[in-house]
């Protein structure tokens, strides 16, 4: 049955798409972590896995892909920065199984209202395990920035648990 209208053929190496069905969640889950929710991170994911498959093969492709949406989000953070809005931002979207206990939701919840940046030094840091001389040059800060931008979260989310722990 020929509609009329044309499809795209998907031209990829199948290498390539099994990697992204393997790999696929976690990658949006490294978005949602970074952008903190769910609209944001698709079209990150959408984006990377667009541009990858163009410059297929790459070496070590799971952690290029997991860069990739890093200095994707990266990228979207720095065109943001200059836009004024007077809409709220939106609410994280909690899709289910993504958080499975209260603790890794009442964390994850911490974590999205810290700062975008202080966010961003902590998903790079303990989920990529990315170092702060990496971490400084892809956020195009210096060594020490990362330094206290990590130092400032992790106090955060320390006090945040002590006040939850208090009123307990």
């Amino acid at each position: 049955m020929q509609t009329g209208a044309t499809m795209a053929i998907w031209g990829a190496d199948a290498r390539y798409t099994q990697l992204v069905r393997e790999h696929g969640s976690d990658l949006l889950r490294l978005a949602i972590m970074l952008s903190g929710n769910r609209h944001d991170a698709e079209d990150i994911v959408q984006d990377v896995l667009i541009s990858v498959a163009s410059s297929w093969p790459v070496a070590k492709p799971l952690p290029y892909l997991k860069r990739s949406v890093a200095n994707r989000w990266i990228d979207i953070q720095r065109k943001r920065r200059d836009v004024l809005t007077d809409e709220p931002p939106e609410t994280p979207y909690d899709e289910p199984g993504f958080l499975r206990h209260d603790d890794a939701k009442r964390f994850f919840d911490l974590v999205r209202a810290l700062p975008v940046r202080q966010r961003e030094t902590l998903v790079l840091r303990f989920h990529l395990d990315m170092d702060d001389a990496a971490i400084a040059k892809m956020q195009g800060v210096s060594i020490n920035t990362v330094r206290t931008n990590a130092q400032n979260a992790l106090a955060k989310l320390r006090a945040s648990e002590l006040t939850r722990e208090e009123h307990s």
